[in-house]
Formats: C-alpha cells, sequence, structure tokens
C-alpha cells in the first residue's frame, strides 16, 4: 500500500503538464540571494504554488492519502509487532528539517565560494524550497493538530517525508530522474522509518510526499538547470560525478 500510494503522487509529479512558452538561450542562472531575499523569495514562491501541476500534484496526495488512510490502523498494528530497530535513525536524522536545511546552505555558500554558478542555484532552490516547504507543513500541522500513532500531536503531514521530497523534487527537477530516482527512493525511506517509529500513519507520510513534491515544483518553474546532467566518471582511486552540458535550458 505504501509502495502504490507514492508511485501515485510520483507519477503526478512527472505527467502534471508544464507552462508552454518559447525555449530561452544557455545562460548561467541568475545570481542567487536566499538569504537577504528570503521574505521575498517565500512571497515569489508562494505565487507560483496554486498553478495546475502543483494543485494536480496536491490533489493526487490527497487521493492517495485517503486510500492509505484505509490503512492507517492496520499498519499500525503491524507496527506494533514488528518493533523498528536501530537503522530508523537514520531516517530520523536525514529527515530532519536542521540536517536538510544545513545541506541546502552548505551547497549553496560552497557553489558561491568556488564560483560555481549551478551549484550556488541548485542550493539557492534548495533553500527556499525547506522554507516554502516548512510554512506550508507547519501550517497544516496546527490546522489539522492530528494525534500520533505514539500518541503526540500535529502528526498530518509528515514534516520529515515532506523535508525530504521537497529537497528530492529540487534534485530532480534540475537534473532529471538520473539523480531524482535515488534522491527519492531515499525520501521514501525515511518516509517508512517515520511510520516505522510510530511517530506518523501511514497518511501523513503519503500527503507529506505530495506537500514537498508540490513545493519544489513551485519553487523551481521556469529556472530548472536541465541543460546539465549528472554523470558518474572512472578517476584515480574512486568514481568521481561531474556536471555536463546537454542542451538548452528549458523553461
Amino acid at each position: 500500500m505504501l509502495t502504490v500510494a507514492f508511485l501515485i503522487v510520483a507519477n503526478a509529479a512527472a505527467l502534471t503538464p508544464q507552462a508552454q512558452s518559447p525555449p530561452v538561450p544557455d545562460q548561467a542562472p541568475p545570481p542567487d540571494r536566499p538569504i537577504t531575499r528570503l521574505v521575498q523569495n517565500l512571497g515569489e514562491d508562494l505565487t507560483r504554488l496554486p498553478a495546475l501541476d502543483t494543485l494536480a500534484i496536491l490533489a493526487a496526495g490527497g487521493l492517495a492519502a485517503t486510500v492509505a488512510g484505509n490503512s492507517d490502523h492496520r499498519v499500525d498494528r503491524w507496527t506494533l509487532d514488528h518493533p523498528a530497530s536501530s537503522w530508523t535513525k537514520i531516517g530520523r536524522v536525514g529527515g530532519d528539517g536542521a540536517t536538510l536545511a544545513g545541506a541546502a546552505i552548505g551547497t549553496w555558500a560552497l557553489g558561491a565560494l568556488a564560483d560555481q554558478p549551478l551549484m550556488t542555484h541548485v542550493g539557492s532552490d534548495l533553500i527556499r524550497v525547506q522554507v516554502l516547504n516548512g510554512v506550508l507543513t507547519t501550517g497544516l500541522k496546527v490546522a489539522v493538530d492530528r494525534r500520533r500513532p505514539s500518541g503526540g500531536r500535529h502528526a498530518f503531514p509528515s514534516g520529515h517525508t515532506s523535508a525530504a521530497f521537497a529537497s528530492a523534487g529540487v534534485l530532480q527537477q534540475h537534473f532529471g530522474w538520473t539523480v531524482g530516482a535515488p534522491a527519492l527512493a531515499a525520501s521514501s525511506f525515511i518516509a517508512y522509518t517515520r511510520v516505522r517509529d510510530r511517530v506518523h500513519w501511514l497518511s501523513d507520510v503519503v500527503f507529506g510526499a505530495a506537500v514537498g513534491l508540490a513545493s519544489a515544483r513551485a519553487v523551481t518553474r521556469g529556472h530548472q538547470s536541465r541543460s546539465w546532467s549528472v554523470t558518474p566518471v572512472a578517476v584515480p582511486g574512486g568514481v568521481g560525478v561531474v556536471f555536463l552540458k546537454t542542451g538548452s535550458r528549458r523553461p
């Protein structure tokens, strides 16, 4: 059921139509100021949110969460019979907002220091998506105030899941499925650990994934770096990763 629900949300993110506009010439992304323009960027990203593609993702996520909700208590009973092992801590730390925000700021700062426009731009989008996703997720948590399986408050939607899928969605929008697929798989693992730890219902993580993907689509709309791809190459002593140009950027 968890796999089916995530496929519904992921397919909606991949198949929703993009706004058509003429291609733009290949060029470096404009300078990014995700820290000094944090409030202005948030306002811009919020205005991009109510569009056909993001609404389709949220609608698909809502449908998937409704279907998954029928199994919430059955899945929770299963977790009681199969206590989580210590490796679920990976999801607890990996999906934490502080962890993902730190990675985003680090990416942006390293790109700025190394004068790498692509890295700076992706890092900026990762910062912006965590801010937007945090506002949306927190607002929903407070508004819904659902009890957690373990008894705590503010279960819906899962913040760890939405934060992880938000960053994964940005990477997928910039680099395609070469990077997006493993990032989404890691996000799904984080969602799974939240259910196994009994801090979220199945439907919490399903809709959390939709919120994260919708946030990523809103932030990256119009300036994905699709002219770049990530390719592993053999280097002395191991394997490295390089960024390769593949064509003009698509809006």
